[in-house]
């Protein structure tokens, strides 16, 4: 059991160091996703089963230098497809995540060892008493779960990395003197002048921390520039809107007068066929009157712009919507969020070519103090996803689809949440906000 207890006893130690990595910002992930669990138990087995085949090899054989490169290579393949399976971020950023962890791991390994070697001429990492072993592999396993959790602290979630050149290079430029004192690192125990591998090893993780800073820099400015262009859309789609109200209002009040004078002339006319006439010109601007009636006026005009345009595209609609219920939501908020979400079902069912199976349904609920929009429409597409919403299918992809986020993000400014999800054939958007006073129970108008 000689070659199994280090392997085991240091695999659980890098299996907590990643864990401290990734549940730094999300300590309920085994709650949020089971599947992670048998991930975890795979890795750790795996990797438990790379570093015995190792040291078995090594013990066996009485080679003076570890086989390095190939087992490098196989926990960063290791630590890439866990990273990958985790958080199914993008190929390059699983990639980079497992280079940084293997550089953690391999920094700290030499570190551990080296001091070992120069002060006792022995690595107790492998070597002697079970007891001997045991604080070395703890002081191991701590000072990598520190560092996992340092450089995580410079990073922000996988899924937001963003990499440029500059990361490229730098990352490169760690490689060389990575690779020259980990081939140091597996000399053999005779090796007893450490104090250039401890000194290189300490440099490199000055590298890995750098590097880390780098692109937690990066990233959070890419960040910054996206919200910051999705705020100036925000503004702009709002005085689109507060411009479209303002038109509304307008011509609901020019159309009243002209069918009431209409009205008043087809009654006062004498002369023959000038009363048919009135009655087509009357009938001609009826699709332009308010026929929708929800509690909030806001939201009447835009679902009577939005059902005109459903009549055009011949996409049959069915809203049962109690506008009372959004009273606490700012004029333009409700704007944005039932305008995008109109205007993207609508562009979905026009994607269908059966008319028949063009559907758009709207209706909310309400519970204590939360109210949820929910809207479901018939999706031809086969839908891509990205950070929990849908990837747009315009030709680029970076500079679209603000409108989900932006609704996204005035959801989570009222207190709630976004999601979308589809089932069959349908796309359903629920959007829930959180009201400062209980809700009355929603009544259904069409």
């Amino acid at each position: 059991m000689d070659w199994l207890f280090s392997p085991a006893l240091i695999g659980i130690g890098q299996t907590a160091a990643l864990l401290c990595f990734f549940l730094y910002d999300e300590p309920d992930a085994f709650q949020r996703d089971r599947t992670r669990i048998p991930c975890t138990v795979c890795f750790y087995l795996l990797l438990v089963l790379l570093q015995t085949q190792l040291h078995r090899y090594v013990s066996e054989s009485g080679m003076g230098s570890l086989p390095t490169l190939p087992f490098l290579a196989a926990n960063w393949v290791l630590y890439a497809i866990f990273v990958f399976l985790w958080s199914r971020a993008k190929w390059e950023v699983c990639c980079f995540a497992a280079f940084v962890l293997l550089l953690i791991d391999s920094c700290i390994w030499p570190l551990v060892s080296g001091i070992s070697r120069a002060v006792w001429n022995r690595n107790y990492l492998y070597d002697g008493a079970f007891l001997l072993r045991i604080p070395f592999i703890l002081t191991l396993s701590a000072l990598e779960c520190l560092m996992a959790r340092m450089v995580r602290r410079m990073l922000p979630e996988p899924g937001k990395i963003r990499l440029n050149i500059y990361d490229g290079i730098l990352s490169a430029a760690l490689v060389l003197p990575f690779l020259y004192f980990r081939l140091l690192a597996g000399q053999s125990v005779d090796q007893s002048d450490k104090t250039a591998q401890i000194i290189m090893t300490l440099c490199c993780l000055t590298g890995v921390i750098t590097l880390a800073a780098e692109v937690g820099h990066s990233s959070n400015e890419y960040e910054k520039m996206q919200e910051a262009q999705m705020r100036s859309i925000l503004e702009s789609q709002q005085e689109m809107f507060r411009q479209q109200l303002h038109n509304a209002d307008t011509i609901n009040r020019k159309y009243h007068d002209m069918k009431n004078l209409l009205l008043y002339l087809r009654s006062e006319s004498r002369h023959p066929g000038s009363g048919q006439e009135l009655e087509q010109l009357i009938e001609s601007i009826d699709p332009y009157g308010n026929t929708v009636s929800t509690g909030n006026d806001v939201i009447d005009v835009i679902l009577s712009e939005k059902l005109n345009r459903c009549t055009e595209e011949h996409i049959t609609c069915i809203p049962c919507v109690d506008g009372q219920l959004f009273h606490f939501v700012k004029p333009l908020d409700l704007c944005t969020l039932f305008g995008n979400a109109f205007d993207n079902s609508i562009e979905n069912c026009r994607k269908i070519p059966e008319e028949e199976n063009r559907f758009i349904r709207l209706y909310t609920t309400a519970k204590g103090n939360a109210v949820v929009l929910t809207v479901r429409n018939t999706c031809a597409d086969v839908i891509s996803w990205k950070n929990g919403l849908p990837v747009s299918t315009k030709g680029d992809p970076e500079n679209h689809g603000y409108g989900l986020r932006n609704m996204r993000y005035i959801a989570e400014s009222y207190g709630g949440t976004l999601n979308c999800r589809t089932e069959g054939n349908e796309f359903v958007l629920s959007i829930l906000l959180s009201s400062p006073a209980p809700l009355h129970a929603p009544a259904e108008i069409t």
